[in-house]
């Protein structure tokens, strides 16, 4: 009886062009080779004379499964009993003996999954500012006062827990163990999970740092430490283990910025059924800038993130092919790093967390909703970009929360009454303050700082004095659940003409850090943002149009 051998394009099985089948194999040497042998199901029913529980059949599968390896003088490396495969380190011979046998399904190789290479450079802002990725997928434009009843589950190189942008209460992980001995998982001596975590859930309202996608602080976090410190790569076993490690915690959501050129057959089974339990897997479609499958990404259930710079064009490095389901910001983003600082870094990892961030956020306001309905919601409300429909570069388009919300209303929210979002933006002249009302229907509260206040949609209000004040809207809807947003308006007694005296013309080889002033053609800008090569009238995230110059 002949067994499926399962090799990657890159490389020959055992790399001693061990052709698929074991009966062609025509190895000498006895190098080994890290390997995946999947089992086929035996049944307990006639083993026991009582059934066994969830826990005590993993149990007893996990024992079986390193019996197996013992049985061929091999060494169980890690068991995986939730797709009844172990993976072990195997000569060509004990692969020949593996031919023989009738419980084997499938041998494969057990790939590597990498940290992407990065695009990175240091920043370091003095004050709280919104990456510009943040307002592409209107995440401000959703509320996350529900995201507690989500949780992502993250599976990178760490967390930096006592990071003061980032939760530290509540978030629960997984350290790696045995031959992939990764650390203490709030421990991230590379900074790329820190970073990725950030744009998930940096904390917002704090004066300091950058904000994610859900900024109150209440969306659960899991964390995976799949890689070490360095970043060394990880298998593809690691993964299923670590789909597993997601589950018991209660995720609902993995966000996996990372991948590798070649498929598991046992890793496909595993996301599979996870995708049929419930779970919504998302990963980074990869930084070839090629038409190259990575994987997990490129498995049919997960979803294959490709990224896109702050003009909303595909990034130069993202890869392309019929896999790539959506798009999110991934070229120059800012977002916390593991020495308490900030980083700007670029690609497909940065892309990936937007998108697990925005399901996170959208899914925790119609929490009876499915995976499958979230995907389908994130999917058919993207915003379209390149060719029309869906296409290799963006996928369905860049993910975009409020229209995702709004299309689950009207799906398998039920068209009931949603949860309220809070959202206003504001014009001075004087003393005088103008709002403009963003939020969703209900009834609104506004306190002006003052000790003043109006129920009016959109009210004008003129203070005594000048000076900055918080303003609140609080919005209910009819259910009586509410969101609330404070932002910071400052009046003057009289309105300063801008003039540009002074200031330096801006250039396209400085570097500004929030709070820069320029001129550029007759007008004064004000950085937003930190930046170089951000040309003030393109780049209206970045800079703010002051005026013109006296």
């Amino acid at each position: 009886m002949k067994h499926n051998i399962l090799t990657s394009k890159k490389h020959t099985l055992l790399a001693l062009g061990v052709a698929s089948a074991l009966g062609a194999a025509s190895a000498t040497a006895a190098t080994s080779e890290r390997m995946i042998v999947t089992l086929k199901e035996q049944s307990t029913a006639n083993t026991f004379p009582v059934a066994l529980s969830e826990a005590e059949l993993t149990d007893y599968k996990a024992q079986s499964l390193s019996l197996f390896a013992s049985n061929i003088n091999a060494q169980a490396i890690k068991t995986l009993p939730s797709i009844n495969a172990v993976v072990m380190e195997l000569t060509p011979e004990q692969l020949t003996s593996l031919e023989k046998d009738g419980n084997v399904v499938t041998v494969e190789v057990d790939p590597k999954r990498y940290v992407p290479e990065l695009i990175d450079g240091e920043i370091a802002p003095f004050a709280e500012s919104t990456p510009y990725g943040i307002n592409m997928v209107q995440a401000k434009l959703v509320s996350d006062a529900a995201a507690a009843n989500r949780k992502v589950c993250i599976m990178d190189t760490g967390y930096m827990r006592s990071h003061e942008d980032l939760v530290s209460a509540g978030v629960t992980g997984d350290d790696g163990y045995g031959s992939n001995d990764t650390g203490l998982w709030y421990n991230d001596g590379n900074g790329h999970g820190t970073h990725v975590a950030g744009t998930i859930a940096a904390l917002g309202g704090n004066g300091t740092g950058v904000v994610g996608v859900n900024a109150s602080g209440n969306l659960k976090l899991h964390i995976v430490k799949v890689f070490n410190d360095s970043g060394r790569w990880a298998y593809g076993s690691d993964l299923i283990e670590a789909i597993n490690q997601c589950e018991a915690a209660g995720a609902h959501i993995t966000s996996m910025s990372l991948g590798g050129s070649g498929s598991s057959t046992a890793e496909r089974n595993a996301f599979d059924q996870s995708y049929q339990r419930g779970m919504l897997h998302i990963a980074a479609a990869g930084n070839g800038g090629n038409s190259a499958l990575s994987y997990p990404a490129s498995y049919d259930n997960v979803v294959s993130v490709a990224a896109v710079d702050s003009s909303e064009n595909k990034a130069s490095f993202s890869q392309y092919n019929s896999q790539v389901e959506i798009a999110g910001p991934g070229v120059g983003v800012n977002s916390t790093w593991n020495n308490g600082g900030y980083r700007s870094i670029s690609g497909t990892s940065m892309a990936t967390p937007h998108v697990s961030g925005v399901a996170a956020l959208v899914w925790s306001n119609y929490p009876t909703c499915s995976n499958v309905e979230i995907r389908a919601a994130l999917n058919a409300s993207a915003k379209d970009k390149g060719a029309a429909g869906r296409d290799t570069s963006y996928g369905h388009g860049i993910v975009q929360a409020k229209a995702a919300y709004d299309y689950l209303a009207q799906s398998c929210g039920g068209g009931g009454d949603p949860v309220p979002v809070a959202n206003f933006s504001f014009s001075t002249n004087g003393l005088t303050a103008t709002f403009t009302n963003a939020s969703t229907a209900g009834t609104y509260n506004w306190t002006f700082g003052d000790g003043n206040g109006s129920s009016q949609s959109a009210p004008t209000h003129t203070y005594a004095q000048a000076g900055t004040y918080n303003v609140t809207l609080k919005v209910t809807n009819s259910a009586g659940d509410f969101d609330s947003i404070v932002k910071q308006v400052t009046v003057e007694d009289a309105v300063t003409p801008p003039g540009c005296t002074g200031l330096s013309e801006w250039s396209a080889s400085t570097f500004y850090r929030v709070g820069d002033r320029v001129s550029y053609n007759g007008y004064e800008y004000k950085s937003t943002w930190w930046s170089r090569g951000a040309q003030p009238n393109i780049f209206s995230n970045v800079w703010n149009k002051v005026g013109k110059c006296n």
